[in-house]
């Protein structure tokens, strides 16, 4: 059985990241429905507008305006003619803001007296100032910085409102993605850092102290390729970076010490609902790259680490 707080985060950066992020409880997967309800439950998500149009239930192919027919939520199908239509399957659900600024303030033990401030409405945020020790950091809340005119309005921002040596990029957006290998500030994706535990955020705080140590000074102590727990590999001199779920492949391909591993035993063990572990890497072409160079495969669905 998949666990369902990773998948409950997952679905919610997901709403996050879409510019019209919403979901409608009836057109969810059944693989999705646990996931959306640990989201509601807890608060993450807020109801949005009612849905005008929606696929007919029946055949599930044709667009159908819900209507009240002698008391009777209807809609007229051209294939099926009128069908009964659920209040739940009006009812659109979009991700909270100040819930998850609210929780990640929790996270990262900012005094509550702190309110969060959006620097860019509905996309960029100042969450607050996490102190450890003599250092403070600026936590920064970013979404949708792929699309052109957010990433405009965020690149304004950066010059007239945020402290650059101080802040730290928390992202719904990849990195590869959001554009930023320029700045010289941590860049952080949500779902790597905070897990969902009985409605809360909880901060991994490994992996936080990882994504703020410059990679220079990071220990390669796996391997003459891996470091960090197979985070990072150095190939030819390249530096590469891998989120968990992609350490995890090459962590268990390493652990059978040159052999074959089928790629659904790969898949369960590091829990990941992807068919094959290149289908984590294709995404991005840096670590597509990266992967396509440590690792082989063949038509039976059998991988194993390269000899380097």
């Amino acid at each position: 059985m998949r666990p369902v707080a990773p998948r409950a985060v997952s679905l919610l950066v997901s709403l996050l990241e879409e510019s019209k992020g919403r979901v409608v409880e009836d057109l969810l997967d059944t693989s999705d429905l646990d996931a959306f309800h640990v989201l509601r439950d807890c608060g993450a998500l807020v109801v949005a507008e009612d849905v005008p149009v929606i696929l007919c239930p029946a055949c599930g192919d044709q667009d159908v305006a819900p209507q009240r027919i002698r008391g009777v939520l209807q809609g007229l199908c051209p294939e099926c003619g009128y069908v009964e239509i659920t209040n739940a399957s009006l009812r659109a659900w979009k991700a909270d803001h100040d819930w998850l600024l609210g929780r990640l303030r929790m996270a990262f033990g900012i005094a509550t007296r702190q309110d969060s401030e959006a620097l860019v409405p509905g996309t960029v945020w100042k969450v607050g100032d996490h102190k450890a020790g003599k250092r403070t950091h600026r936590i920064l809340l970013t979404r949708r910085l792929s699309e052109e005119a957010v990433h405009k309005a965020f690149r304004e921002a950066l010059v007239d409102k945020i402290e650059r040596d101080k802040a730290v990029l928390i992202s719904t957006t990849s990195r590869f993605a959001a554009m930023v290998s320029d700045l010289a500030m941590p860049f952080v994706h949500l779902s790597e850092i905070v897990h969902l535990r009985s409605g809360k955020l909880e901060l991994d705080t490994e992996r936080w102290a990882w994504c703020l140590t410059p990679a220079p000074q990071r220990q390669h102590d796996v391997s003459a390729v891996f470091a960090e727990n197979f985070r990072i590999a150095v190939i030819d001199g390249e530096h590469y970076e891998f989120s968990a779920r992609q350490a995890g492949v090459f962590s268990y391909l390493f652990s059978v010490k040159g052999g074959k591993s089928y790629k659904q035993s790969i898949m369960d063990d590091i829990d990941s609902p992807q068919k094959n572990p290149g289908e984590l890497f294709r995404r991005n072409a840096r670590q597509w790259e990266a992967f396509s160079q440590l690792v082989e495969w063949d038509d039976y669905g059998f991988y194993w680490l390269k000899q380097r």
